[in-house]
């Protein structure tokens, strides 16, 4: 049975930076990396043709921790020829289909070191002579020929992603689904442009927009309905002051808060993290709205401070059901399709843990107890190292589910997994050291562009 001194499942962006943190430390470790996907795609339901990335571009899987790291967004754009005609666009914020075309450009780079078209079947432990779990076996399943492996391995760390989240009452089908899948939806049951057809959007923050947005572009003719449980759609908090909630030192304060006192945090700026939609797009979303006003269509529309109780597929479309925050009533659109941009959730306990769910601490019911490091607290009797990235906002701060501090929980896992021999891992409050990574320079003349990689 091959073994690996750390498995990474997911290789989306948050794995793609460990790869890379394991690669810039120097050391010698052997990596796995395991995805669903039959190749890399981020999102790839969202990648609507204009949707802009809502960090900058310096916020790559690495420039923040070593801004001359060959992985960075800049060296990608040098690479592809277009560094020049990019700075001409004085953005800081591509396309997300040109980001996905950037982390797709890095997996690349570590295709040697992942298996795609496979899933995570369970984790076992693997005891050694004295009792003491040493080990995982992480048992495997080939999504295209259903053969079943196994390897083992010290260090797991988990980076699915979180679960599109369906409210309770909605039957997902044809044309009742989640904005992840918009693309491909909308692709297989509304193939003719010009048709009259009623979308229904659920949600009011970035999501919501791009989609309706797109289904603007796509269909000239169609009408939208955006439900939303406020008043208004409301802009992300990114002013400069709140923006420093995304500091590199930020973890380390917030993870020494209280728990009550991180709620609370968490709660007054929750605009800088979910929810909201990019300042310059509102004025895009009003004047859509003012100019169906002028025209008489009478096609846009927003249905304001509802909660959505139910939706499924009708004889002639899509059914969704609404209960009225103001008054209590229920209120019904008859459309050709429910769109929920409705987010996403990572629950806890995670099912892929079952095999090993009695060595791991909860904090909470639904919550694991989590280090500084990024580890599920074990029993003393434990000591593989689970890493969670993406599961920690509770006690890690809001750039937990974001992109922003990446690199640095990356190299922080990759410090803690792969440590040098005779040096036991960090314990319970230990403060995880920033690694400092080694340079990497680029040859002369190997910036400029060439291949695709």
């Amino acid at each position: 049975m091959e073994t690996y001194d750390l498995i990474g499942l997911g290789f989306g962006p948050s794995n793609l930076s460990v790869a890379i943190a394991l690669e810039e430390s120097g050391g010698e470790a052997r990596a796995l990396f395991l995805d669903r996907k039959p190749g890399f795609a981020w999102h790839p339901g969202l990648l609507f043709d204009t949707a802009e990335m809502q960090v900058s571009f310096l916020k790559d899987l690495v420039s923040m921790r070593n801004p001359r790291s060959r992985y960075s967004f800049l060296n990608y754009l040098a690479e592809r020829g277009r560094l020049a005609k990019f700075i001409n666009l004085r953005t800081f914020y591509p396309t997300r289909a040109e980001f996905n075309d950037y982390y797709a450009w890095v997996a690349e780079q570590f295709a040697h070191s992942v298996r795609y078209a496979t899933e995570i079947v369970g984790v076992e432990p693997v005891s050694g002579a004295s009792g003491t779990v040493e080990q995982l076996t992480v048992r495997l399943r080939d999504l295209d020929t259903g053969q079943e492996s196994a390897v083992r391995t010290a260090n797991l760390v988990l980076a699915a992603g979180g679960q599109p989240f369906v409210p309770p009452g909605v039957a997902p089908g044809q044309r009742v689904f989640h904005a992840q899948d918009a693309l491909p939806s909308l692709a297989a049951s509304f193939a003719d442009p010009s048709a009259p057809y009623h979308f229904n959007i659920v949600g009011a923050g970035q999501t919501a927009a791009d989609v309706f947005l797109h289904l603007r572009r796509t269909y000239p003719n169609g009408r939208i309905t955006t439900s939303i449980r406020g008043f208004a759609m409301r802009p992300e908090d990114d002013t400069h002051f709140v923006n420093e909630l995304f500091l590199p030192e930020m973890p380390d304060w917030f993870y020494a808060q209280d728990h009550g006192f991180r709620s609370d945090v968490l709660d007054t700026y929750g605009l800088a993290a979910h929810t909201g939609v990019s300042y310059d797009l509102i004025p895009r979303l009003y004047r859509e709205h003012y100019e169906d006003l002028v025209s008489g269509r009478d096609a846009l529309r927003i249905q304001r401070f509802v909660e959505l109780v139910g939706a499924a597929e009708s004889a002639t479309g899509a059914v969704a059901r609404y209960r009225a925050l103001d008054t209590g009533e229920e209120v019904t659109v008859d459309c050709d399709a429910v769109v929920l941009a409705t987010g996403y959730r990572y629950p806890m306990p995670i099912p892929a843990l079952a095999g090993v769910q009695r060595h791991l601490h909860m904090a909470a019911p639904d919550r694991y107890a989590i280090e500084r490091d990024y580890a599920i607290r074990t029993d003393p009797d434990f000591q593989p190292r689970i890493f969670l990235q993406g599961y920690a906002e509770a006690t890690h701060g809001f750039s937990e589910v974001l992109l922003s501090l990446m690199p640095f929980r990356a190299a922080e896992i990759v410090a803690s997994a792969v440590r040098p021999a005779g040096v036991a891992p960090a314990g319970p409050g230990d403060r995880i050291p920033r690694p400092r990574t080694p340079v990497h320079r680029v040859p002369r003349g190997a910036g400029g562009p060439g291949p695709a990689g």
